[in-house]
């Protein structure tokens, strides 16, 4: 028997090959056509309480010339084999939802086939819980339970797909089909769209405002909540395989209402434009010619993409759409900015992680010079006569830093929180601060691991002679986690339990973070190391051999 999760594989490699975008498939210079005729729309089965229905043609899509890019050969094999069904044969789906009475919310599809199928061909997912029953003296397959789909064909070329009360209540409706105001709606709709999504507002509008009424919606999208109060009904149409294009229409309950649903969605284009403006600024920097282009490029592109995008109204109608040719070059945009935003982001991302690199070979380097001066590296911190740590190794390495002038500022002999040397926290070298981190100014993103055996445990520094497991087996400096980063002078590290040795670090950079190593080498470290080769790498004289990491 075939497993239920290889089946479903089947229906989505179907469905996503149907509905891809017609512009990654399409031949070039092909003119754009309506995709072929399927039957007629039959609407005796959308019951008087329905509130949405989506319409596809898939045979439509597959069949389509513009299509003909797609691996048909493969989804028509794949629904053959797992399902017992060719994608091929399905000229049309139409979704039905029936919005929650006193039990769950009805579902159901009816699907129309281009040849004959007998229901006992078919292959059922077997996880299932069906029973072998007659409906209208016809083999049905009835759900055993409330939210799982029953499988009934009221005739050779049609298979009803859909929980118990809704598909008996479809199938009593064609017999004598009673009109609502779906079913209305749909008979004015086009049959030349891919797909189309049609959704009535009111019979569930009670029920949306309450959802909305208790939903935690961010302040700037707080008047989200007005708009249940305000549509009627929605419309969208999608196609694909006759060239891109896509329009949503939405029905405002009157003149008044549409006015104030255009304000509405102006205002929510207008923050999405700013909130992507400012994330592009922050991630498109740099003074270069090139940079400066693609920022010029990006802004550009953002606010053509949303300008296409806003409503025209006439009377209570409001109409998003797109022309076609725009709509293309649209989706080609969202790919473009899609593409460069990431490329653009990344190669920050690179040029970041190398500057944090040479500030730890800085910091290495500068470690190695107190060593050759003080006979071993500092300690974590400065003491006074009692032991209370005063000021952090960081201050104490200035001088090999090249920031002689600002060490000679510090009260030594005061704490790192004195009126004195707090004063002195802004100053903060950039050789502390990693480019990646959003850590706050003064903040440090280096520190060194204190714990059991490290090379900083103690009031003392350690000396190359006292780490036996070798200067190129033990970590000397780690580039933490943003929320783990100290204010620069305060004498407090990175502590280290044998239990969790990799707590505040592996968010440093995508994957990992960087770390000196005693020898001065710098080396990138995965956030998926193995916690005990960590812990060994933290250890000085574990005596543990230590494998590659």
């Amino acid at each position: 028997m075939v497993p239920i999760h290889r089946k479903v594989v089947g229906w989505m490699l179907a469905a996503t090959m149907a509905f891809s975008p017609a512009w990654a498939y399409a031949q070039p210079g092909t003119e754009a056509v309506s995709p072929p005729p399927d039957a007629e729309l039959d609407l005796s089965y959308v019951t008087p309480g329905a509130v949405l229905a989506v319409v596809a043609h898939p045979r439509g899509v597959l069949t389509s010339p513009q299509m003909e890019m797609l691996p048909v050969e493969v989804i028509s094999a794949a629904g053959k084999q797992e399902l017992g069904l060719d994608p091929l044969d399905v000229e049309q789906v139409m979704l039905i939802v029936e919005p929650p009475a006193a039990g769950p919310p009805g579902f159901a599809a009816v699907i129309r086939l281009a040849r004959p199928y007998q229901l006992d061909a078919l292959k059922l997912p077997p996880g299932l819980a069906l029973l072998k029953s007659q409906l209208e003296g016809r083999p049905y397959r009835q759900p055993q339970d409330p939210m799982t789909p029953g499988f009934f064909m009221p005739d050779d070329q049609t298979l009803l797909v859909g929980t118990d009360p809704l598909l008996r209540a479809m199938v009593a409706n064609q017999k004598a089909p009673a009109e609502g105001p779906l079913s209305q709606l749909l008979a004015r709709t086009s049959a030349a769209s891919d797909t189309t999504a049609v959704a009535v507002f009111e019979p569930v509008r009670p029920m949306l405002e309450g959802m909305l009424g208790q939903a935690p919606v961010p302040p700037p999208l707080a008047d989200v909540k007005r708009l249940p109060g305000l549509v009627d009904a929605a419309k969208l149409d999608l196609s694909v395989s006759g060239g891109p294009g896509v329009s949503l229409i939405l029905l405002a309950r009157d003149d008044a209402a549409a006015q104030e649903l255009e304000q509405l969605l102006n205002q929510f284009l207008d923050l999405g434009q700013r909130m992507a403006l400012a994330k592009i600024s922050e991630e498109v920097k740099g003074d270069s010619a090139i940079e400066q282009a693609n920022l010029q490029y990006a802004q550009r592109i953002t606010r053509r993409m949303v300008e296409l995008l806003r409503p025209q109204r006439s009377g209570r109608m409001l109409r998003i759409a797109p022309e076609t040719a725009l709509g293309s070059q649209m989706a080609t945009v969202g790919v473009l900015v899609a593409l460069l935003l990431p490329a653009v982001q990344a190669a920050r991302e690179a040029a970041r992680r190398a500057q944090s690199v040479n500030n730890l070979k800085q910091i290495a380097i500068a470690m190695h010079n107190y060593h050759a001066m003080r006979g071993s590296f500092p300690a974590s911190a400065s003491f006074d006569d009692q032991g209370k740590p005063l000021l952090s190794w960081r201050v104490h390495l200035l001088p090999l830093l090249e920031e002689q002038a600002l060490y000679d500022e510090f009260h030594l002999d005061e704490p790192w929180d004195s009126e004195h040397n707090l004063r002195l926290i802004d100053r903060m070298p950039e050789v502390y601060h990693n480019p990646s981190s959003p850590a706050g100014p003064g903040k440090a993103d280096y520190l060194v691991p204190v714990g059991k055996d490290s090379i900083f445990e103690g009031q003392k520094g350690t000396a190359f002679r006292e780490i036996p497991d070798g200067i190129s087996n033990t970590l000397l400096v780690l580039e933490v986690n943003p929320d783990a980063a100290v204010e620069w002078t305060r004498p407090s590290e990175l502590e280290y339990s044998e239990d969790n040795p990799l707590a505040g670090l592996g968010r440093a950079h995508p994957g990992g973070f960087n770390a000196a190593i005693a020898d001065g080498s710098v080396r990138f470290i995965a956030a998926t190391v193995d916690p005990q080769v960590f812990l060994r790498l933290l250890m000085k004289a574990d005596g543990q051999p230590i494998e590659p990491f």
